[in-house]
């Protein structure tokens, strides 16, 4: 789930910045601090909305950068559990598929690709009673089963509820029954 946040803080410019338009120079060094952190422990910053303002800048002794004291918005991804997500398959493993689902990339660990008996062989998973696989390139629906932000975001998927699994596939083990 995607979510506009609004931040505050002491941006610090550098002396070399000053001559630029205040408003720029701090845009540029929020994007450079915030793009790709993740704040609260469950939130990935992953641009910037907007600046609502920039209070006038106090220098600190022994400092000569400037500090204003901002206010801005960013958009955030929020990954809740149970959350179904569209993506693309990146890579495949023996231990599961990567799948990219935007922002981040999440793992469908090999348990978790099909309901069938998954066999890995030439860069595919393979269910042995249903024939389905799982390549790279291919489109898939799955659900957020795990959410890790401690250090990097990681997120766990699965795709074998009901309604899951590569786009088309559905259709395809509907027409052979």
């Amino acid at each position: 789930m995607y979510e506009i946040i609004t931040l505050r803080d002491k941006v610090r410019v550098e002396p070399s910045k000053l001559e630029e338009d205040r408003k720029e120079a701090t845009t540029e060094i929020i994007r450079k601090n915030y793009i790709g952190k993740i704040i609260e422990d469950k939130a990935l910053l992953i641009g910037l909305i907007g600046i609502d303002s920039i209070e006038e800048g106090i220098i600190i002794p022994n400092d000569a950068s400037i500090y204003y004291d901002t206010i801005f918005r960013m958009l955030a991804y929020l990954p809740t559990l149970h959350e179904t997500v569209k993506g693309q398959v990146v890579e495949v493993s023996e231990i599961g598929a990567i799948v990219n689902i935007g922002p981040i990339d999440g793992l469908v660990h090999i348990s978790q690709t099909m309901d069938d008996f998954v066999d890995f062989s030439k860069n595919a998973l393979t269910g042995r009673r249903t024939k389905m696989t799982v390549k790279t390139g291919d489109t898939v629906i799955a659900s957020i089963i795990a959410v890790s932000t401690k250090g990097i975001m990681k997120v766990g998927l699965t795709m074998r509820s009901p309604g899951l699994g590569k786009l088309g596939s559905k259709k395809k083990e509907a027409a052979k029954k």
